[in-house]
C-alpha cells in the first residue's frame, strides 16, 4: 500500500496537465511563449520568427512604395491580426491535446521563461528599431526656403531606406532601391558644413547640362516645366552680379545632382554653392507629419498627412 500511494504522488509531481487559457494569455505576452508552456518550442520558435520577417517585409514594402502605403498598412494590418489569432488557436490546440496529461519538460521552468521573454524581446526591439531607423520623423524645416511646398515648422517624414542603405565610416551604399529623380524632395549633407542636414527639390542629374536664364530653368537645352518654383521677386540680376537669376551652362558631374528649393528667389542652393554628391542624399522627403504655425501659435491642421511630391 505505501508503495502504491508513493507511486501516485510521484506521478501526481510530474503530471502538470496544459490550460488553453494560459496558453493563449502568454501568447498574448509574447509570440511563442504559449508554445513552450503547451509544449512545442520549436514551433513557437517558427511563429516568432515569421513575425519578425513580417516585420521587416512590411517596412521594406511601406519605403517602396510610399506614398500608397496607407493601403499596404491596412493590408498588413489584416493579415497580422489573422496571423496572431491562427497562433493563439494554435498554442491553445496544442494545450488541449496535453490538457489531461502532460510530463515537465526541462524548458517548463520559470527561468526559461523569463530568459525566453527577454531574448526575443531584445530581437524585437531591434528589428523594429531598424525598421523605424529607416523612416526618419525628426527633420524640422527651419526656414522658407522650400516655401510653399514645405513651411516653417513643418515636420517631415524621410524615407532613409529608398536611395540606399549606407555605411557611415566608408560612405558605402550597400542596398539601393533606386536613385534621386527630378522633382524628388531630398535630405542631403550640406556640402559647406557637414554637420548640417538640407533639403531642397532634384533639378539636375548626372550628366545634365543646367542652364537658367532670366529666371528659366534649361536642362540639356530644352525650358524645364517648374511646376514647383515660386518667384517672389521681379528683379533679375545678371550672372555677374550672382548666380540667382543668370547661371551656367554648367554639366552635373557623375554621381551628384543639382538641386533648388522652391522659393527660388529666396534660396541659398546648388546655383551658389555648388552640387550634392549622391553619397550625401540621405533619403526623399514623403511626407508632412506635423505642422506648427510659429507665428500665430497654432496647428496647421490640413497640412497633417500632406504627400510630397
Amino acid at each position: 500500500m505505501e508503495n502504491t500511494v508513493s507511486s501516485l504522488k510521484g506521478n501526481d509531481a510530474t503530471n502538470k496537465p496544459r490550460r488553453p487559457w494560459i496558453a493563449a494569455l502568454l501568447t498574448f505576452l509574447t509570440m511563442g511563449l504559449g508554445h513552450l508552456y503547451a509544449g512545442n518550442p520549436k514551433r513557437g520558435l517558427i511563429f516568432f520568427g515569421i513575425v519578425q520577417l513580417l516585420t521587416v517585409f512590411f517596412g521594406i514594402i511601406i519605403l517602396v512604395t510610399l506614398p500608397v502605403f496607407f493601403i499596404i498598412i491596412f493590408i498588413f494590418v489584416i493579415c497580422g491580426f489573422a496571423f496572431f489569432v491562427f497562433c493563439v488557436v494554435d498554442a491553445m490546440s496544442i494545450a488541449k491535446r496535453n490538457k489531461e496529461k502532460y510530463k515537465l519538460a526541462k524548458y517548463n521552468r520559470w527561468f526559461v521563461y523569463v530568459g525566453y521573454v527577454v531574448i526575443l524581446f531584445l530581437v524585437s526591439t531591434l528589428v523594429s528599431a531598424g525598421v523605424r531607423a529607416s523612416l526618419k520623423r525628426s527633420y524640422t524645416i527651419p526656414s522658407r526656403a522650400m516655401a510653399p511646398t514645405l513651411l516653417v515648422g513643418d515636420d517631415v517624414l524621410v524615407n532613409n531606406f529608398i536611395y540606399g542603405v549606407k555605411i557611415p565610416l566608408i560612405r558605402k551604399t550597400i542596398i539601393s532601391v533606386s536613385d534621386p529623380k527630378r522633382g524628388d524632395v531630398v535630405v542631403f549633407i550640406y556640402p559647406n558644413d557637414r554637420s548640417k542636414d538640407f533639403i531642397k527639390r532634384v533639378i539636375g542629374l548626372s550628366g545634365d547640362t543646367i542652364e537658367i536664364k532670366n529666371k528659366k530653368i534649361f536642362i540639356n537645352g530644352k525650358e524645364y516645366s517648374d511646376s514647383y518654383g515660386v518667384y517672389s521677386d521681379n528683379v533679375i540680376y545678371p550672372a555677374t552680379m550672382q548666380p540667382r537669376d543668370n547661371y551656367g551652362p554648367v554639366t552635373v558631374p557623375k554621381n551628384s545632382i543639382f538641386v533648388m528649393g522652391d522659393n527660388r528667389d529666396e534660396n541659398l542652393d546648388s546655383r551658389f554653392w555648388g552640387f550634392v554628391d549622391l553619397k550625401d542624399v540621405k533619403g526623399k522627403a514623403v511626407m508632412i507629419t506635423w505642422s506648427w504655425n510659429r507665428d500665430e501659435h497654432k496647428i496647421r491642421w490640413e497640412r497633417l498627412g500632406h504627400l510630397l511630391k
